[in-house]
């Protein structure tokens, strides 16, 4: 079978097998429209998060999540547009990606990185967060007319070395109009001491950690798409 025809099927076969996390039980479950995407409701407090405070460890993972899960040596790269109304502290939607454990080190705690919108003083901004042992957050502005529409394209990709290997980094990249990316991070733990036939989740959530405004928050998700490697 040539690759493009491998990567066709191994696609097809991924539309098939969305799951779902964080929904309460009787939730009706997100599936796509006729265009494809989907439309995620988050209600308050949820959130991915965790963080040291006086009191021990802040560690939420309750947002609702959409998403496949596949083993990690066949991931290359996931994409997806996200706009919503965002009207309240910390309000966000975008892509997550959840990690296994290390080899060397496992835990039950699960190790995360997600990316898209979040609103903060004011403004819908890129957001993303990284979270091993503890989340750490990093903000750019978005494009002015992305801004005004509450709306952004971001990208995660492994990085491939030169000599043709897929190495430890996953990149995220926001992606412009024109639909050509820009790196704005880099996490260089993400696949590091991992083993290549574990699962991972590559998939989309939304969350609304802060109460006041609306109660619930819709997040829209179009073109979500999952590169796989040959």
């Amino acid at each position: 079978m040539h690759a493009a025809s491998l990567l066709q099927t191994l696609t097809s076969t991924l539309t098939m097998t969305f799951q779902y996390a964080n929904f309460p039980q009787n939730a009706t479950l997100p599936v796509p429209d006729s265009s494809g995407a989907f439309t995620i409701t988050a209600s308050v407090p949820t959130d991915i998060w965790r963080r040291p405070t006086q009191e021990g460890i802040l560690d939420s993972f309750n947002a609702p999540i959409v998403y496949k899960s596949i083993p990690i040596s066949k991931f290359k790269s996931a994409r997806v547009t996200i706009t919503g109304k965002w009207t309240t502290l910390y309000d966000q939607g975008g892509l997550i990606v959840v990690f296994p454990s290390t080899k060397s080190r496992p835990v039950t705690e699960k190790r995360w990185l997600k990316t898209g919108i979040e609103f903060y003083q004011g403004r819908p901004m890129a957001s993303t967060v990284a979270t091993d042992l503890f989340s750490d957050w990093s903000l750019l502005p978005l494009d002015p007319e992305d801004e005004r529409e509450g709306r952004m394209t971001v990208e995660v990709e492994r990085e491939q070395e030169v000599d043709g290997r897929f190495g430890s980094v996953l990149r995220v990249l926001l992606v412009g109009r024109d639909g050509k990316g820009v790196p704005v991070r880099e996490v260089t733990w993400a696949f590091y001491d991992v083993d290549e036939e574990e699962e991972m989740w590559v998939g989309m959530l939304a969350a609304k950690p802060t109460p006041g405004g609306a109660e619930e928050l819709e997040v829209r998700l179009e073109g979500f798409e999952i590169k796989l490697r040959d």
